[in-house]
């Protein structure tokens, strides 16, 4: 799983790689055609307009390669990182703690707590379910990266350290993504 800082910088370089391939390739192409086009505020020509959409052919081209390459969000990509997938710990609900099962009302999930430290999970199946069973992530995971989790599990752990931040359940990622 890549954080949101590890995704802004893959958009960023391969922005930057189609960014750089799509001159090259404008410069090759100015280079073929005897340096004779102008694309620019003064005057055009046909040889311009030719390297000009060669840039752009070439640019879009290498952007799509890239983005299946490094597999970012398509505006992580076409903002060169500026804008990022949120966080994990955004999307994430704090759970209720109980510290014993007389405790525990049988509505909806629930952390099982011992001595301060959290131990399983309540309300996904008919038994308690422990902590290592159940998939968890950290905080700063992009929430973009969570697709895989979500076709086995109904729910995702959110995790700092040893702390349980809160839990992702798939009908919240589902609605992130728009589905």
């Amino acid at each position: 799983m890549r954080t949101v800082k590890e995704l802004r910088l893959a958009g960023l370089f391969a922005y930057l790689a189609a960014l750089v391939l799509g001159l090259l390739f404008s410069y090759l192409l100015h280079a073929l055609l005897g340096g004779g086009g102008r694309l620019g505020w003064g005057s055009f020509n046909f040889f311009g307009l030719l390297e000009g959409l060669g840039f752009l052919l070439f640019f879009t081209f290498v952007l799509y390669v890239a983005k299946r390459a490094v597999r970012v969000p398509c505006t992580t990509l076409l903002t060169a990182g500026l804008f990022s997938p949120t966080p994990a710990r955004r999307l994430a609900k704090p759970l209720p703690q109980v510290e014993a099962l007389e405790a525990y009302e049988g509505r909806g999930v629930a952390l099982l707590v011992q001595e301060g430290r959290p131990v399983g999970l309540l309300g996904l199946v008919d038994h308690i379910l422990p902590l290592e069973e159940v998939p968890s992530v950290e905080a700063e995971v992009a929430v973009s990266e969570l697709s895989p989790l979500f076709l086995r599990q109904p729910l995702v752990l959110v995790v700092k350290g040893e702390e349980v931040v809160g839990a992702i359940p798939r009908e919240a990622f589902f609605r992130y993504l728009g589905v």
